[in-house]
């Protein structure tokens, strides 16, 4: 009676009992590694521990979200149930040298307990080099089914759980909607296909040099051309199932050719060239009115910061392109982007899994307003718009509440998934390389995929 009181308490503090339905994965990918038989059929899933009260420590959490963007309020929550317990944030940069410091720091032991880590290749990697405390056991003893919980159970590594997938993205394009309707649009597309993507990017193209408005732009990440490959093919976008690599897929060719062309011959989408040399990112060029409309993940998170990116219009959203209608797409559903792990050497392990399975669970709502999204299957998103803007009146100022909850908050069918990272870290540098020179006009993008496809399997041979 006592834990079922508790749970109530919690779920107050949650804003609501979180309940939707769980999310399935893309049913195309196979899993790497078998994934580990768990006994829990009988067992009720313990999501907070009997007696919190008597649960003490201090928990060194790291994240790449500040306490403005929801971590402040889910640490709140987390000791709304669990006073004794103290909670250390530290925000670390999701970049090449934010990881190389959360390694540094893995390495060194002592520094931190729980750690939210993002994307396979920085996952993967922690997890096979014992940075990670194997959670197998202690996830069966609680009765937490990773499938029935978080969705998928093929983030394994050597048989064993490292991590629980807990957070996601969702991919689509945010619209500037004034521009939309002048450029004579009325309603939001629920499908919609490359060309007509492209052709709302013409149409919404305005001004010359310095006032210039690109009508759209891809995601300002160098790898984005890749994402196609993505929303068809459903999982290893970067890999073939004979474990080469798939930089020979037409589609690959043909989605770069198309971006290029977009940015450099027709100059309707904000140029990656650009991007790079100027070292500023999608948020910052649509929140400048610099683009009409941008293929993003996350643009919630900034959107809601007005003193920052004070934006005078609303935003809508619209899925992911696709390349012909009626295809499957899976990059419309929520994928998975984030993991919560252990450390190998946490210090107080009572606390570290106390607060390890409330961020998980109820605390993962407040993923929302770094516009990350949930993955346990418990989430209910009915309060996400209060969570993220304060209130639906807020919200309607900044967004299209009802394209917004169709488009992001989106966990109906597969979604895209990965389980594979050989060669990981010389294949990205691989297509950085390769990708920036086609569009510099340095190499054709013919030239440029057979370059990523001879040394990408390179790179995957000498990672065996």
């Amino acid at each position: 009676m006592k834990k079922v009181l508790m749970v109530v308490l919690m779920a107050a503090a949650c804003f609501a009992v979180f309940a939707n339905g769980s999310q399935e994965k893309s049913s195309a990918a196979p899993s790497p590694v078998a994934a580990p038989a768990q006994s829990v059929a009988k067992i009720a899933p313990k999501y907070l521990e009997d007696n919190p009260q008597a649960i003490t420590g201090t928990v060194r959490f790291w994240t790449a979200f500040g306490g403005s963007a929801g971590m402040n309020d889910m640490i709140a929550a987390f000791n709304k149930i669990y006073p004794n317990v103290k909670v250390e944030l530290n925000t670390y940069s999701n970049t090449s040298d934010g990881n190389v410091g959360v390694d540094t720091a893995l390495m060194a032991g002592g520094k931190v307990d729980v750690l939210q880590t993002f994307g396979q290749n920085n996952t993967s990697r922690r997890a096979n080099n014992g940075l990670f405390l194997d959670i197998t056991d202690k996830l069966a003893k609680d009765g937490l089914d990773v499938k029935k919980e978080w969705g998928s159970d093929k983030y394994v590594f050597d048989g064993k759980f490292y991590s629980v997938p807990m957070g996601g993205l969702a991919y689509y394009v945010a619209i500037n909607m004034d521009d939309w309707r002048k450029a004579g649009y009325t309603d939001l597309p629920k499908e919609w296909t490359w060309d007509e993507y492209l052709e709302a990017s013409k149409k919404m193209t305005v001004g010359e040099g310095d006032k210039k408005i690109y009508g759209g732009s891809d995601y300002h990440s160098i790898n984005y051309f890749t994402y196609p490959v993505r929303q068809v093919k459903g999982y290893d976008a970067y890999y073939k199932d004979d474990g080469t690599s798939n930089f020979d897929d037409p589609l690959m060719l043909e989605a770069l050719k198309r971006e290029i062309k977009a940015e450099v011959t027709d100059k309707i989408w904000f140029p990656l060239t650009v991007y790079r040399s100027d070292s500023i990112q999608s948020q910052v060029v649509y929140c400048n009115h610099q683009v009409a409309s941008v293929i993003i993940p996350n643009v919630i998170r900034f959107i809601r910061d007005t003193k920052k990116y004070p934006v005078t219009w609303q935003t809508g959203f619209a899925p992911y392109p696709v390349e012909k209608k009626g295809q499957k797409n899976y990059l419309a559903p929520v994928s998975v982007f984030s993991h919560a792990a252990i450390t190998h050497d946490c210090k107080d392990m009572d606390a570290a899994w106390a607060f390890f399975k409330f961020f998980s669970t109820y605390g993962a709502i407040y993923l929302v307003p770094a516009g990350h999204m949930p993955t346990w299957s418990g989430t209910d998103l009915k309060n996400a718009v209060n969570v993220i803007f304060g209130s639906e009146e807020n919200a309607a100022k900044l967004v299209d509440i009802e394209s917004m909850n169709r488009v992001v908050f989106n966990y109906s069918g597969d979604a895209y998934i990965e389980t594979t990272s050989k060669g990981i870290s010389d294949i990205e540098k691989i297509v950085n390389q390769y990708t920036l020179d086609a569009h510099a006009g340095k190499t054709t993008p013919e030239e440029a995929l057979k370059h990523m496809k001879a040394e990408a399997d390179q790179a995957i041979k000498d990672a065996q």
